[in-house]
């Protein structure tokens, strides 16, 4: 049973998506309609070489319900979403992605189990209408939040979602260059569950989520959010230590008992090299965490905005 004075705010980061904007909004307006619930929408240009913008002016001009934030340079969908956030009024906030992928007509659904008492509900999918490539990055990255954030296995992370407004106020207060809503949801709450929805094949371009970007975003993952590089590279030192230190009393107790030396340079220049390699892996993942930490703590801008309109 739907409550008429409850309104919801749902955040849309926009790259390169002139086709489906328009259907997108015609599809949120008629399930809302459906809900008899007040509605908001926030699209956040992420500075699109199409067409999106022209055609946000549109619907902003024909609708009284549209906010629009613009930026400056692109600064990928996790900055547009917490970006978003901060002009949402709603007693609930929707994220759903701007391909269509995600019908909006499952906005029920979600909503329906978060009323049994969660803070946030993840739409999930059983038969997800993507690229090979593209489901398995969201394998490994569905396996790097398990461990990263010690979720329950069965947890599945999505960006079609729907979260009570007191989370998503927690969660852009947070200030970092490199936000991972999902990530820091959990950090807020523990309440958070998965319903199953449709998964529909994209209607219009490519993805701009490539390949590369998945990778790109598993390494963040890994590197801002968790302490596992700083602990493999202990492991790596602990280990090579102590196979050092084996080889050492072999060449020890061989020249002792039984009057034979190692062998020379070729045995000495392997050593070296292997020894040098590791010490470079661990200053790289020193540097990337210092280059990190440098990056937070000198005042960088999460985002820059170039216009609002609202």
């Amino acid at each position: 049973m739907w409550m008429n004075s409850m309104k919801f705010s749902v955040v849309i980061p926009v790259y390169n998506s002139e086709k489906s904007l328009e259907e997108l909004y015609a599809r949120l307006r008629s399930v809302f309609k459906g809900m008899g619930n007040d509605f908001e929408v926030i699209f956040v240009n992420d500075c699109s070489h199409d067409r999106s913008y022209e055609i946000l002016e549109k619907i902003y001009r024909e609708n009284i319900n549209i906010k629009i934030v613009d930026f400056f340079k692109n600064y990928g969908q996790q900055n547009a979403l917490l970006c978003g956030f901060g002009y949402c009024e709603g007693d609930y906030v929707v994220t759903i992605d701007d391909d269509l992928q995600n019908p909006p007509e499952e906005i029920p659904k979600l909503y329906e189990k978060l009323a049994e008492g969660y803070d946030a509900v993840f739409g999930c999918y059983r038969d997800k209408k993507d690229k090979s490539y593209k489901n398995f990055g969201s394998y490994l990255i569905r396996k790097i939040n398990h461990n990263v954030f010690n979720i329950k296995d069965d947890l599945k992370f999505s960006s079609f979602r729907v979260i009570r407004k007191e989370v998503v106020d927690q969660i852009k207060n947070t200030r970092t260059i490199y936000p991972y809503i999902s990530g820091m949801l959990m950090s807020v709450t523990s309440k958070v569950a998965n319903v199953y929805i449709q998964h529909e094949k994209r209607k219009y371009g490519e993805s701009n989520y490539t390949l590369g970007k998945l990778i790109s975003l598993s390494y963040n993952l890994i590197i801002n959010y968790s302490s596992l590089p700083l602990k493999a590279i202990s492991v790596l030192g602990l280990a090579v230590s102590c196979l050092s230190f084996l080889v050492g009393m072999i060449f020890v107790v061989k020249k002792l008992l039984l009057g034979q030396a190692p062998a020379g340079w070729t045995s000495l220049i392997v050593l070296m090299s292997l020894f040098n390699s590791i010490i470079l892996v661990i200053l790289f993942v020193f540097g990337e965490y210092l280059s990190r930490i440098l990056k937070e703590v000198s005042g960088h801008k999460q985002f820059t905005v170039k216009e609002v309109l609202k």
